[in-house]
């Protein structure tokens, strides 16, 4: 094993070893298709490695007509929307990087909100760059408890009457990236205080379990104008592990389309039928960019649910935009001339 293997498998086994062991909640991360587009949000050493100012935002309504009505509240399909913005500074010979995001995730009486600050270093390891950083913020919690339960008289829900339960804690999240011209690897570690919310109330417990994001993508150049580029991503919190892989072929690097699978498996009591439950979906994804230099990035993906769809709708649908300028310190400052100097032409 040469040196820089011996350095990415150690910085790997450091991150794996920060998983706790397996806990009793489920993934509670807000999921998105376009994960090859959202670096940012996925692991903060994405922070800068792109080498200009960019904006992504992200937005996806999940299984699209899906409505339960509790009470005298009707809760509709869940939705997520991400902003990311990354950057790198000129500090350190550029090799610093900076990036926050703001998400918002909504599910049923169920909603989180996120604003957190990145930063990252960037070390140049032979024809590629890793990326370390550290990510830091706000995680909230909200609880809407206006809804029906099966028990009215459960001292948890006469508690949260009072209207909306919320709580705020500091969360903190590691990451690597590794990329050169052809391929890219990232690995992350979120929600390392695996913070407990209780929303006051003694009787409550509710712990955000550590999540896991490891991604990666490679790309084939098939002639002067196609590229091809398989990507994966996996995510788990031990508990329950979700795998996307598949596929995107981009043409004159201006227009692209790919077919992804998605794969979530969660353990399941053994005394309920069985050792795991699986559920599966398959994505669609297109997008063309746009303006100069292809600033501008428009994307939609569409999912399909093709099992476990007795207890939502078949389909999802997601929109991408993202839009990059250089980073201030490159923009070149105009030409001043100065009037004593400039002669008149004749």
């Amino acid at each position: 094993m040469n040196s820089t293997s011996t350095r990415l498998f150690f910085i790997i086994s450091v991150f794996v070893t920060l998983i706790n062991t397996k806990s009793a909640f489920a993934q509670q991360d807000a999921q998105f298709s376009h994960y090859m587009f959202n670096g940012m949000y996925l692991n903060p050493a994405f922070a800068g490695m792109e080498g200009v100012t960019k904006v992504t935002g992200i937005a996806r309504t999940q299984w699209a007509g899906y409505q339960v009505t509790q009470g005298d509240n009707a809760y509709g399909s869940p939705k997520s929307a991400v902003i990311t913005v990354s950057t790198p500074l000129p500090i350190l010979d550029r090799k610093v990087g900076l990036g926050v995001h703001f998400l918002r995730d909504v599910k049923g009486p169920l909603a989180a909100t996120e604003f957190q600050l990145s930063g990252s270093y960037h070390i140049k390891i032979r024809d590629g760059l890793l990326g370390l950083g550290l990510r830091s913020g706000i995680l909230s919690q909200t609880i809407n408890a206006n809804y029906n339960v099966v028990d009215p008289n459960d001292p948890i829900y006469q508690a949260l009457q009072q209207g909306k339960a919320n709580q705020i804690k500091i969360d903190l999240t590691a990451g690597a990236w590794y990329k050169t011209s052809k391929f890219y690897v990232g690995l992350s570690v979120g929600h390392i205080p695996r913070s407990k919310y209780t929303f006051g109330l003694d009787s409550v417990s509710s712990r955000i379990n550590n999540h896991v994001y490891l991604t990666g993508g490679y790309n084939f150049r098939v002639g002067p104008s196609l590229v091809v580029t398989p990507t994966a991503l996996i995510q788990t919190d031990i508990n329950e592990w979700t795998y996307l892989f598949g596929g995107m072929v981009t043409y004159n690097d201006r227009f692209w389309a790919g077919l992804q699978a998605r794969q979530s498996i969660a353990s399941r009591d053994a005394q309920k039928g069985g050792k795991t439950l699986a559920n599966d979906d398959i994505i669609l994804l297109v997008g063309f960019s746009m303006l100069k230099n292809n600033a501008l990035k428009v994307g939609y993906a569409f999912d399909f649910v093709t099992s476990g769809v007795n207890a939502k709708k078949r389909t999802s649908h997601e929109i991408m935009l993202s839009y990059f300028i250089p980073a201030p310190w490159d923009i070149p400052k105009p030409k001043v001339r100065t009037p004593r100097y400039r002669h008149e032409e004749n």
